[in-house]
């Protein structure tokens, strides 16, 4: 959950588009489980090519007025606050790495795409309707006894083609594990719906696989996180190379003081409140 809203931002910006666009997006998430406080933030957000830009203007997710950019594909990406005249890097590939260095088994993944007849206007933006569907069962490793869940994801998105098509090959490079269940799962998540997203809303539910000893305990079994997004304004722009530019008196942060929230969670596997 705590990972959760970085990734959101990684797949919108994942995209491979025949013009520089901007956009302005909302994006709120909640869980079931009343430990896990409620995320929301608004950006503003700008792609051309590889290059990115994201600025955070409310919520409680970023500090609003500071900002994001990333120049290769999100393969690294720099998180700079203007107020304090730093910028602080997270290595996504490194981070992708370590996860897929994990013990973590999925089984059972399984995947349906299916397009709904029920499309809409969004932002002045004709988008078809699609849902995806895909459930896996995750068992991960700690040092005591093993934590197996079963996870069912429905992604309900509203995609374009009218800003070119997503191929998931940006997104790919930067969060490819090398643990080929775990990118087998990324790839059902992002690649078989092709467009810009203009709504979005995914709903993961977790069932915990209790052993013996544990049916006693007052625990909840399952925890269901929901995340909404929606574009409220888009265009193509000309972008402004020195956007994607950290300024030269800017420090680089010696302390990771990446603002709370920015943590990447590359998988949608992870219990609510972790």
């Amino acid at each position: 959950m705590k990972k959760l809203m970085l990734l959101a931002v990684l797949v919108l910006l994942a995209l491979p588009l025949s013009a520089a666009v901007q956009y302005e997006f909302f994006q709120r998430s909640s869980s079931d489980d009343s430990a896990v406080p409620p995320a929301d933030l608004s950006a503003r957000a700008v792609v051309d090519g590889t290059r990115t830009r994201v600025d955070f203007l409310s919520g409680n997710v970023y500090p609003p007025g500071t900002y994001m950019i990333s120049t290769d594909g999100s393969r690294r990406l720099f998180f700079v606050d203007p107020a304090k005249k730093w910028y602080t890097e997270v290595n996504a590939a490194g981070v992708a790495s370590a996860i897929g260095s994990s013990n973590i088994k999925i089984e059972n993944l399984q995947t349906r795409v299916d397009r709904l007849p029920d499309s809409a206007t969004i932002a002045g933006v004709e988008a078809d309707h699609y849902q995806t569907t895909i459930t896996y069962d995750i068992t991960v490793q700690p040092k005591a006894m093993p934590l197996k869940q079963h996870v069912r994801t429905v992604i309900d998105q509203w995609v374009t083609l009218k800003f070119g098509v997503t191929t998931g090959a940006v997104l790919h490079n930067s969060s490819r594990t090398g643990n080929a269940d775990i990118d087998r799962l990324i790839e059902a998540e992002t690649d078989k719906v092709k467009g810009f997203a203009m709504r979005q809303t995914v709903t993961i539910t977790t069932m915990k696989e209790l052993a013996p000893k544990e049916s006693q305990l007052k625990l909840p079994r399952s925890r269901t996180l929901v995340r909404e997004m929606v574009v409220t304004r888009i265009s193509e722009t000309e972008a402004n190379p020195t956007s994607f530019t950290i300024p030269a008196t800017y420090r680089r942060a010696e302390v990771a003081e990446v603002p709370k929230g920015s943590n990447m969670q590359v998988l949608t596997m992870e219990p609510a409140g972790k």
